[in-house]
């Protein structure tokens, strides 16, 4: 059994009361962390810094994302960064699209977090042989239905359709496999575990598929158990339109009901009481943070993705340097983190230092920076990070 280290010992303690977490369930994070409670556990641990995350899509994974970013990034630990965000997503993963790797070279990472169509062989020549692998998954009823939302206007498929209760009850009506982005549409987590998602259920495919994934990853977590209530959808599924959801996306659903079960058996396995004690302090410690850091939360008016509104936080800036330090990369999104990992590893000497602007027509507004109301614009994350700094900005009693 894999173990990471005490959390005290092995991440910042920020790392455990961010507001991150606030996408994430507390359930989750506690079980991920405190696999290796020394109090609790007679065997000592060791830190494991050499770690696979496959980033699944619309699965609270950006949060984890955040959350190994920062963690590597104290640690100075090197990352497997991908020359454009994604390693060469939809395609299948290969090391090429590593960021200076070669074969020659032979080098091998710490880390590796980035969205990829996952295939087991080609990670395994850049990831050390005593990597930890994990991933997580997200009930495929909710799931469709964010994807759908988050997706409408990047898959032909679906903005087809009136909506998702339309494209459900007769998907066939508008879904066609050889259309741009397909794959989002159906079976998506089967599609980036490295499967077919057009392969029409068969219990032996699933089985198979299953057990390979079994075999390759130590941990899956679940993204649907959160300790606060999720933003809810426009629209609301009955029952029949579920089983819709479940018939279509049947790989996806045999995959989540067998790794629901794992899940909750390691959860029995670590005890309830203790986990309900655990639950609390990570709530109590993350509100601490949110306190702290948050002066409010934007009700998504500006941030629209699709037919999806994106919440947005504006930070308390009445802070000390450090706390400003750390709630500012609590909020970097994942295409600004990896543009700092990526000039850490990748020194530009002479040149101008990349700003890390968000392309509104590429990715999700940025979350938690502050958005020019005049020109409805995101600022530069170095022209803020100075002003964040130097204290300017609006202020709040604390």
């Amino acid at each position: 059994e894999v173990q990471w280290t005490r959390t005290e010992q092995y991440l910042d303690k920020s790392l455990r009361r961010g507001i991150v977490f606030k996408s994430l369930p507390a359930s989750v994070m506690k079980l991920l962390f405190s696999l290796s409670d020394e109090k609790q556990s007679p065997r000592s641990c060791q830190p494991k810094t050499n770690v696979m995350f496959l980033k699944t899509h619309k699965t609270a994974s950006s949060t984890i994302l955040n959350l190994l970013c920062r963690f590597g990034d104290k640690h100075n630990l090197t990352f497997a960064l991908p020359t454009n965000y994604r390693f060469g997503y939809p395609e299948f993963f290969s090391s090429r699209s590593i960021k200076g790797f070669s074969q020659q070279n032979g080098r091998l990472y710490n880390i590796m977090c980035h969205h990829m169509r996952f295939r087991r062989p080609e990670v395994q020549k850049v990831m050390p042989a005593d990597t930890f692998y994990f991933t997580i998954l997200r009930n495929p009823v909710t799931l469709a239905e964010s994807s759908y939302t988050y997706n409408t206007f990047l898959v032909p498929s679906f903005h087809r359709s009136a909506s998702f209760v339309n494209f459900i009850a007769n998907p066939w009506k508008y879904y066609q496999p050889k259309l741009q982005n397909s794959y989002l549409a159906r079976n998506l987590l089967w599609f980036d575990f490295g499967f077919d998602h057009n392969a029409n259920f068969s219990l032996q495919e699933a089985q198979i598929g299953v057990a390979e994934i079994q075999q390759s990853f130590n941990l899956i977590l679940l993204a649907d158990y959160f300790d606060q209530s999720m933003v809810l959808l426009r629209d609301h599924l009955s029952r029949a339109q579920e089983d819709q959801v479940k018939q279509w996306n049947a790989m996806d659903w045999y995959l989540y009901q067998r790794f629901n079960k794992t899940f909750w058996q390691r959860v029995e396995s670590f005890g309830k009481s203790r986990m309900d004690q655990e639950v609390a302090s990570l709530q109590a410690r993350r509100k601490e943070l949110e306190n702290l850091c948050i002066l409010q939360v934007r009700n998504g008016e500006q941030n629209k993705i699709g037919q999806a509104r994106i919440l947005g936080y504006d930070l308390n800036l009445n802070l000390s340097l450090p706390d400003k330090e750390r709630c500012l990369r609590m909020i970097l999104t994942e295409h600004q983190y990896t543009d700092l990992l990526d000039k850490k590893q990748f020194p530009r000497t002479g040149s101008v230092p990349k700003q890390l602007v968000a392309k509104r027509s590429r990715q999700a507004p940025i979350q938690g920076l502050g958005v020019n109301k005049r020109s409805r614009v995101i600022w530069p994350l170095g022209r803020f990070k100075k002003k964040l700094l130097r204290g300017q900005g609006q202020h709040t009693p604390h």
